[in-house]
């Protein structure tokens, strides 16, 4: 690729002292350069800076010429490279070079498109904040004032390394920083098709950067219907796809749930009797109590000013006692975990919670939930009857307070999703009292008394100047990332440190639980922290002398909060029933279990079908096999795994019998293991060969990206 260089320095213009470049790429915008060039040069700034246009290739005449005479015209300022095609992202990238060669003082580069304009004060300003900033910032962004079709996108607020996952907020228009480029951080030339600004910022962020943005720096930006943008959004995905893959580690589920920690909390927790909102995401991990009247603000503030993740997207109320309790019983994070995943079904779900003496010393909980109003098409007032529990998403109770102010609320369907009822059952060794000071329903209609004053109040309804773009504004929820990132609602929140194991176990089974409390036991002596994922209808039940092994219970009723659904096709693996996972109730098992580093299928039939997606996920994989189970077969057992054996790393027949069932149902022999506190002693001499389940332990976690912790928006 050759490059051919026409400028002329003048001895006034000394490249020494240049500490800024702004680089133009252009490629068949002759007509539309001169007016960048043209606002690139009229800059108002207490430095030296130069201009580096890069033809790339340009087909056009008119485009050479046009650098040319700009060259020739501002000598020392104008620096013209002319190069063969190869796309945006070289062009840029030969810019990059030219200028860290060329001005051994540069501190910055700022790129502009050949068909968009800056105001005369924006490269002082944009270098200005980067000189302010810490040496962790690598670039500074600006709002986005686009012309020819009118918007303004507002990209205020602090910089959130969460939502530049899942959505560039530094699009055209920023500057790097030297220290940033000196790094190695270069365009991605082999995207030709759009968004490869967005995989430069991230190769900062994943280098230890960030970004600051900088208000009313005057960025234009030309908008037309058949741009490039236009054209990659429509081949979205493996434009996205692309971008996941050059960056492992920033989209792991553990990195987007240690992101998402370092910006904001995921669950507010109104304690009524307490006049405070809890915000929380893991509560082992810390809590923000915040007086009422804060998380109001904070609230009504969130769809008004990009400040992402500033306001919980899930929204709970209990009594201060309940709480409590459920956080001495290891009981509260698998509680919010679960009315998370029914408020993504329903729009509303409120609960009721029964205690009582546990008649063997232990621990024991159980789920049960149906829909309310599943055929109502009217709007119904918020419910009332005593409820000790309302969970809602946040963005629901705001958008009521928005539609009805006054008067008695009218709760609307949200995309056909009903109310619903959960009832929590726990029988615990000494029962607690709860004895709440409110009723939880009450508690829900004086918040969104408070929330509807203020918003009459303070009048809040946004600027009433120039249409403004609020994409980025709103209350936080998983989805907004998730989705986007990995195709599922949500994830656990697992935020501890050390390597994390779930054992998924059916509810009701005693000799499945035996054996999960007694894996988790090993697994603790060899450093990881286990967890108790109990996946299916019945109840869960565990010792006291259990619960110090575990670290969490973590219920998944199936199903929860809609009626269970007639499946369209019953599947079979060589005559075994295999269960088919309804879309949605998949992708919230998944979730459930995707920040988990190991997780273990206690004979688990449904979660086989789970483990393929997993193990994308970084997960490893291990199954357990050999248990009694009343009406299957030992084989249906086997056969049932075998149907999904490429999903899992590790299988761990438990007696000589279920080993040579694996044998003859030709799963792999490098896969089997033998665990040395399995039921079967030796009397197989294949079986007393199979090598030891300890050798199939990861040596490393695959540890996520550090973010910063989370700096508390002002209430105002």
């Amino acid at each position: 690729m050759s490059i051919v260089s026409t400028h002329i320095v003048a001895p006034e213009d000394d490249p020494e002292e240049i500490r800024a470049a702004i680089i133009v790429p252009t490629y068949k915008h002759s007509g539309l350069l001169a007016e960048a060039l043209d606002t690139a040069l009229a800059q108002d700034t207490d430095f030296a800076y130069a201009v580096v246009v890069v033809n790339d290739g340009c087909p056009f005449p008119e485009t050479d010429r046009v650098c040319r005479e700009f060259a020739a015209s501002h000598p020392g300022r104008v620096f013209y490279l002319n190069k063969r095609n190869g796309g945006l992202s070289a062009a840029r990238n030969s810019g990059i070079a030219f200028a860290l060669d060329a001005f051994p003082a540069l501190e910055a580069v700022y790129f502009l498109d050949s068909d968009n304009r800056i105001r005369p004060h924006l490269l002082q300003r944009m270098l200005d904040a980067l000189r302010a900033s810490g040496p962790e910032v690598g670039w500074a962004y600006p709002d986005v004032d686009k012309f020819g079709f009118f918007e303004f996108c507002d990209m205020s607020g602090s910089y959130s390394p969460l939502e530049h996952l899942f959505r560039n907020v530094s699009e055209a228009g920023s500057m790097a920083s030297r220290r940033l480029l000196d790094t190695g951080a270069r365009f991605d030339e082999s995207m030709r098709q759009g968004s490869e600004d967005w995989e430069f910022w991230l190769q900062g962020l994943e280098r230890g950067f960030h970004g600051v943005h900088v208000p009313g720096t005057g960025f234009g930006y030309r908008r037309r219907g058949e741009s490039m943008l236009t054209e990659s959004e429509r081949d979205y995905r493996p434009i996205l796809t692309h971008i996941q893959g050059r960056h492992p580690t920033l989209f792991s589920v553990k990195a987007i749930a240690r992101a998402e920690a370092a910006v904001g909390r995921r669950y507010a927790v109104f304690l009524p009797d307490r006049a405070v909102v809890r915000c929380t995401t893991d509560p082992a991990l810390g809590v923000e109590d915040l007086p009422l009247a804060d998380f109001v603000r904070r609230a009504l503030r969130a769809p008004e000013r990009p400040e992402y993740a500033a306001c919980p997207g899930q929204l709970v109320a209990m009594d201060s006692t309940l709480y409590a309790l459920l956080e001495r019983h290891k009981l509260l994070q698998g509680v919010l975990w679960t009315l998370e995943r029914a408020s993504l079904q329903a729009s509303l779900v409120y609960g009721r919670v029964t205690v009582e003496e546990s008649q063997d010393g232990g621990v024991a909980t159980t789920w049960a939930g149906v829909p309310v109003g599943l055929e109502d098409t009217v709007p119904a007032p918020l419910p009332s009857g005593g409820a000790e529990i309302v969970a809602l998403q946040t963005r629901t109770l705001l958008d009521l307070v928005r539609r009805q102010p006054t008067g008695t609320p009218q709760l609307e369907r949200e995309h056909n999703k009903p109310c619903a009822e959960a009832h929590l059952h726990l029988r615990l060794a000494v029962p607690d009292p709860i004895v709440p000071s409110w009723t939880v329903d009450a508690a829900l209609v004086s918040l969104y008394d408070t929330l509807a004053r203020q918003w009459s109040i303070k009048a809040v309804g946004g600027w009433a100047a120039a249409p403004i773009d609020r994409y980025r504004a709103g209350v936080a929820t998983p989805r907004d990332i998730y989705w986007t990132v990995h195709q599922m609602p949500t994830a656990l929140p697992l935020l501890r440190d050390g390597r994390q194991a779930a054992l998924v176990v059916e509810p009701g089974c005693p000799r499945k639980h035996d054996t999960a409390l007694r894996m988790a036991s090993w697994l603790r002596e060899r450093g990881y922290r286990p967890h108790l994922v109990a996946m299916g209808t019945g109840k869960t039940a565990w010792t006291l002398e259990a619960a110090d092994t575990l670290d969490t219970v973590i219920p998944f009723p199936m199903p929860l909060v809609l009626p269970e659904r007639p499946l369209t096709r019953r599947e079979a693996y060589l005559g075994t029933p295999v269960r088919d996972w309804d879309h949605d109730e998949e992708d919230l098992a998944v979730g459930t279990l995707a920040a988990f580093d190991l997780v273990v299928t206690v004979q688990h039939g449904p979660a086989h079908g789970l483990m393929g997606r997993l193990r994308k996920l970084g997960v490893t994989t291990w199954a357990l096999l050999g248990l009694p189970e009343d009406g299957r077969t030992a084989a249906d057992v086997v056969n049932g795994c075998a149907a999904f054996e490429h999903a899992y790393q590790t299988i761990v027949p438990l007696d000589a019998r279920s080993f040579r069932l694996c044998q003859a149902l030709a799963l792999p022999l490098d896969k089997l293991r033998r665990w040395e506190r399995a039921m079967g002693e030796g009397s197989d001499p294949d079986w007393d060969a199979c090598p030891a389940l300890a050798e199939s332990l990861p040596t490393t976690t695959n540890l996520a990206p550090t973010f910063s912790a989370p700096t508390p928006p002002p209430s105002a």
